[in-house]
C-alpha cells in the first residue's frame, strides 16, 4: 500500500501540515532575521540607558562650577554641558524657584520637596526619570540644584531617518513571513475545497429561492464531504419539516374555519329569533323563551370571541405579564367562594386544601388577572364534565420559591387523544360538547401559555379510579 499523498488526506490533516510547514518556516526565517537585527543594533540604536550613562560626567563638570551656574548668565555654559538631544535641565535656587532652564513646566514645587529629593530621581511618566543634583558653594553649603530629565528608551543612532524607520520594521518581520506564506498555501488548498464550496454556494442559493428539490453530491472522505452530507441531511429535513408545515397550516385554517362556523351558528339563531321577536309574530307566552335562547346564543358568541381575543394577546411578540403584589391565600379564599358557588348551581361539591409552608415572602408578585383566567378555564372544564352528586377538589402547595395547583375530579376522565392533544391549540376533545357550549379548543391551551409564562408547567393525567386531574406550578415575579 502506497502512502497518501497530501490530496487524499483528510481536509483536516491538509490544514494541520499547511499550518505547520507555515510556523517552521516562518519561525526560521524570523530567527535568521533578528540574528541580523542584533548583530546591527549597535550601529542603529544607541541603548536604553544611553542619556543616563552621560550624567556622572555632565555631574562632574557642574560640580567644578560651584555656585556659578545659578547665574542666569551661564544659561549659555550649561548649554554647552547638557547635549540638546536626550537631556533636559531646570537650575533652581535654594527655594525651589526655577531660574532658568529648558524645562518649561516645574518638576519641584517647594523648598521642602527639593530638599527631600536631592541626589535622588524623580519618577516621571513615560520611562522619564530627573536626577536631582545639589549646588554648592566653595564652603560646601547648598545654594540651589540642577534637574536633568532623561528617558530610559532606546534612540535612533544615524541621522538617516528612513534607516531607522526600516529598522524598526524589522519587528513585524514574523507576521509578514506568517502572511506570505499563509497566502501561498491557502492558494494549495483552495483547489481541494472549491468544488464542494461551489456546490453548497449553489444549494443555499436554491433554499433561499425555496427550491428544495435538488441534492448534494459529494462523496469525499473528508470534512468538507461531511459538511457536503450534513447540508444534504439538512435540506431534506427542511423539505420535510415544511411540508408538516404546510399541513399544520391547513390544519388551523380549518380550525378556524370550524370557530368560525361555531361562531355563525349562534349569531344566525339570535338573528332568527330577534327578527321573529321585531315582526311581532311570537305570543307573549313565548318572549321569555325566545329572551333565554338570545341570551344564551350571544354568551356562546362571547366565549368564542374573548378566546380568540385572549390568544391573540398573550401570542404578541410584545405580550408582557403585568404583575401586582398580592396575598395570593387572600386571593384563593376569594374564589373559593366563587367556585362553591358555581359547583353548587349544578348540584357537585367543592373542596379546597391549602398548606402554606412559606417562611420568607407572604406578599408574592404575581399576574393574578392570568393565573384567575388559568384557575377559572381548569376547573370551569372540571365543573362541566362532573356529574351531579360528585365534587371537584382543588389543591394548593405554598413555597418561597413557586406554587403548585392540583385540579382533581372524578369526572369521566381523559383518553389517550385528550392527554396526547389536550394543551394543543384549537383541540376538542368532545366535539358535540364544545358545539353545545360554545367551547372553542382554545381554553387549556391559553392556560398552558400562561403558566408557561410564569416560568411553570402544566401537565394532565387521569384520576383513580375515575375522573382527571391538572397540576401546574408557577413562580413569583421579581420586580
Amino acid at each position: 500500500m502506497g502512502l497518501k499523498t497530501v490530496k487524499d488526506k483528510s481536509l483536516k490533516h491538509q490544514f494541520i501540515w499547511a499550518f505547520i510547514k507555515i510556523i517552521v518556516i516562518s519561525l526560521t526565517l524570523s530567527i535568521l532575521s533578528f540574528i541580523i537585527w542584533f548583530e546591527t543594533f549597535e550601529y542603529i540604536k544607541y541603548p536604553a540607558n544611553h542619556y543616563e550613562s552621560q550624567l556622572p560626567n555632565i555631574i562632574q563638570e557642574i560640580n567644578g562650577k560651584y555656585e556659578v551656574v545659578l547665574d542666569k548668565s551661564f544659561e549659555e555654559e550649561m548649554n554647552k554641558i547638557v547635549p540638546k538631544e536626550g537631556i533636559l535641565y531646570q537650575v533652581l535656587d535654594s527655594k525651589g524657584n526655577l531660574i532658568y532652564g529648558n524645562i518649561k513646566n516645574p518638576l519641584i514645587k517647594n523648598e521642602r520637596e527639593l530638599y527631600e529629593n536631592l541626589n535622588s530621581n524623580l519618577n516621571l511618566q513615560n520611562n522619564r526619570f530627573a536626577r536631582v543634583i545639589p549646588v554648592f558653594n566653595k564652603e560646601n553649603n547648598i545654594k540651589g540644584a540642577i534637574l536633568l530629565e532623561y528617558q530610559l528608551k532606546s534612540t535612533q543612532r544615524t541621522k538617516n531617518s528612513l534607516v531607522f524607520k526600516l529598522f524598526n520594521l524589522v519587528i513585524f518581520i514574523p507576521f509578514v513571513y506568517i502572511v506570505t506564506f499563509t497566502i501561498i498555501y491557502s492558494k494549495k488548498l483552495t483547489k481541494n475545497i472549491t468544488k464542494p464550496i461551489n456546490l453548497l454556494m449553489e444549494g443555499s442559493e436554491k433554499i433561499k429561492n425555496k427550491d428544495l428539490d435538488f441534492s448534494i453530491n459529494y462523496k469525499e472522505n473528508n470534512e468538507i464531504g461531511k459538511l457536503c452530507d450534513a447540508f444534504e441531511d439538512m435540506r431534506a429535513n427542511l423539505k420535510e419539516s415544511l411540508i408538516k408545515q404546510w399541513d399544520m397550516e391547513e390544519k388551523r385554517q380549518e380550525n378556524m374555519a370550524s370557530i368560525a362556523h361555531d361562531l355563525k351558528t349562534p349569531l344566525t339563531i339570535v338573528n332568527a329569533y330577534s327578527e321573529a321577536l321585531i315582526d311581532g309574530s311570537v305570543k307573549k307566552d313565548k318572549f321569555k323563551d325566545y329572551i333565554e335562547v338570545i341570551k344564551r346564543n350571544n354568551e356562546r358568541a362571547l366565549i368564542l370571541l374573548d378566546d380568540m381575543n385572549k390568544i391573540s394577546n398573550i401570542e404578541n411578540p410584545n405580550f408582557i405579564l403585568e404583575p401586582r403584589e398580592i396575598n395570593i391565600i387572600e386571593f384563593l379564599k376569594v374564589k373559593e367562594k366563587d367556585y362553591n358557588l358555581l359547583c353548587k348551581e349544578k348540584g357537585i361539591g367543592f373542596k379546597i386544601d391549602i398548606i402554606d409552608l412559606r417562611e420568607k415572602n407572604f406578599i408574592d408578585r404575581f399576574d393574578i388577572k392570568s393565573l384567575e383566567q388559568v384557575l377559572d378555564n381548569i376547573i370551569s372544564n372540571s365543573i362541566r364534565y362532573t356529574e351531579k352528586g360528585e365534587y371537584v377538589k382543588l389543591d394548593i402547595l405554598c413555597r418561597d420559591d413557586e406554587i403548585e395547583f392540583s385540579i382533581e375530579d372524578n369526572g369521566k376522565g381523559f383518553t389517550n387523544e385528550d392527554l396526547k392533544n389536550l394543551f394543543n391549540k384549537f383541540y376538542k376533545g368532545d366535539k358535540s360538547r364544545s358545539f353545545k357550549t360554545g367551547h372553542s379548543g382554545l381554553g387549556m391551551y391559553i392556560a398552558k401559555t400562561i403558566v408557561e409564562k410564569h416560568g411553570g408547567c402544566i401537565k394532565a393525567e387521569n384520576n383513580n379510579p375515575k375522573g382527571a386531574i391538572i397540576k401546574f406550578n408557577i413562580k413569583p415575579i421579581k420586580s
